[in-house]
């Protein structure tokens, strides 16, 4: 890794510092495209790869990706990042191992549908467990990873999207692809991006290796690394951790993009980005403009960030035993069906089994108690960590409904799991049961008084790894 990505950033008293890539560059386009004109939109539809048109699917029947316009509905977007190590450097490919090391065969290893929906304007960011134990149209049962196995050209989206289809009912207009090259061009291309983490983070086989908690910033190779590891300590469900991991990035990438003043910052990366992007033939820059309008209501408010329901399991393929993960009903179905008719989600596949709650869907409001350099400060911890900050900074505590002294992380009693979170990345905070009534509109209160210092996340030596049960 990279000096930058690996000696954490100063500036405050404390310290700063594949959907993913795909849905980065999404991230980057909503104000990108609106800023360019209405030409960009031909320009990028020219310049963004599409997958050539393919054989039938496996077993017959229609493609799974449709030519559907999104216009004035809702639309799904399915996002593939695959393992695959083409475009990698000799020494990447020495780092990650080669395709033959991997098993010599395509997998897609990120499986994200966005649902984006004109009344709201929001999206709905859905993951797939890559374990997900599923009926692969035309194949058989086996993990949904597998049914990429075709590859790009060779009807890897189409069975995706076919299989996607059959468990949730969610049809897919249209295909986004990235491989781990792309990834790592797209980070580099909107200049990394800034991200703390709560303790030391080491995954040899992902090439991971953060020493130290605090804040950085994350090229693109440490981003590969970070959204990929899947053995870390306290990763008591290894599948389910990662992709905890994937919604916080996201939302630190949100955060960074969707600030005011990156704007001309990453106009620049409109190229690198377009480069690194398959799509299917069908999307047209018409939907790339639908695409764009849509979500630049997505501030880091609008995302909904879920996973669909599932618990730990194994089967037994011809006597081999293969860690798996199955779909929990009803709970998938009723996510699947609020999903398909835009209602609203509650808590469903918010949370994970064995899993602390991802950063990304903990929103948290920040008040200044007479400290308002300091709370700046936590404001900016957490922006980089991966919260969702849209609930915004308060110059003080009149809208709070419960009078603080000093300091102190206030939390519902039911969420005492994210308020454990929220600690370890401002560790000499004090948590604090809120008052009954309080908190409406968000998940955590900040409240920062006179002679607060915050400290780096993790404190000075990190945050322990979660237990598992």
């Amino acid at each position: 890794m990279s000096d930058q990505s690996t000696t954490p950033r100063s500036g405050h008293p404390h310290v700063r510092g594949a959907f993913l890539a795909a849905t980065a560059s999404i991230s980057a386009l909503v104000f990108l495209i609106g800023a360019l004109g209405f030409g960009s939109y031909f320009w990028l539809g020219n310049k963004i790869q599409h997958v050539e048109d393919v054989s039938p699917p496996p077993g017959g029947g229609e493609k799974g990706i449709v030519d559907a316009p999104c216009l004035d509905r809702s639309c799904n977007f399915l996002i593939l990042g695959s393992d695959s190590r083409k475009g990698l450097t000799p020494e990447e490919i020495a780092a990650y191992g080669s395709d033959a090391h991997n098993g010599g065969v395509n997998r897609s290893d990120t499986i994200i549908v966005v649902h984006t929906n004109p009344a709201t304007g929001k999206a709905v960011i859905l993951h797939f467990p890559r374990d997900l134990w599923v009926n692969i149209p035309g194949v058989g049962w086996n993990k949904i990873n597998s049914a990429f196995e075709g590859g790009l050209n060779g009807g890897g989206p189409d069975l995706v999207a076919r299989t996607i289809r059959r468990i949730s009912g969610l049809q897919i207009n249209h295909m986004m692809y990235v491989n781990l090259a792309g990834f790592q061009h797209v980070v580099d291309a909107i200049g990394g991006v800034p991200m703390c983490v709560d303790r030391p983070l080491y995954d040899e086989l992902a090439g991971l290796n953060i020493p130290k908690a605090g804040c950085y910033d994350f090229d693109g190779r440490t981003a590969l690394a970070y959204v990929r590891a899947r053995h870390l300590a306290g990763d008591c469900v290894p599948d389910f951790a990662r992709i905890s991991r994937q919604q916080q990035f996201l939302r630190a990438v949100l955060n960074k993009v969707l600030s005011p003043g990156q704007l001309w910052h990453v106009t620049g990366s409109v190229p690198a980005i377009a480069d690194n992007l398959w799509v299917d033939n069908g999307l047209n820059p018409i939907d790339l403009k639908y695409l764009a309008e849509q979500l630049q209501g997505v501030n880091t408010g609008n995302a909904d960030f879920r996973v669909v329901p599932t618990v730990p399991d194994s089967v037994y393929p011809n006597g081999v035993f293969t860690s798996i993960v199955r779909i929990v009903k009803p709970q998938a179905d009723e996510l699947f069906r609020d999903i398909r008719e835009n209602k609203p989600l509650g808590n469903l596949g918010k949370e994970q089994e064995d899993t602390p709650p991802s950063p990304a869907n903990i929103k948290v409001a920040v008040f200044s108690n007479g400290n308002p350099t300091a709370a700046q400060q936590v404001l900016d911890t957490l922006k980089e960590s991966g919260f969702d900050i849209s609930p915004g900074y308060f110059a003080d505590t009149s809208t709070l409904g419960q009078h603080v002294q000093g300091s102190g992380l206030l939390y519902r009693p039911a969420d005492s799991d994210m308020a454990d979170v929220a600690q370890g990345f401002l560790p000499n905070l004090i948590e604090r049961e809120a008052k009954q009534g309080t908190l409406e509109g968000y998940d955590l209160a900040v409240v920062i008084g006179p002679g607060f210092t915050p400290e780096q996340p993790g404190g000075s030596s990190g945050a322990a790894p979660p237990s598992c049960s």
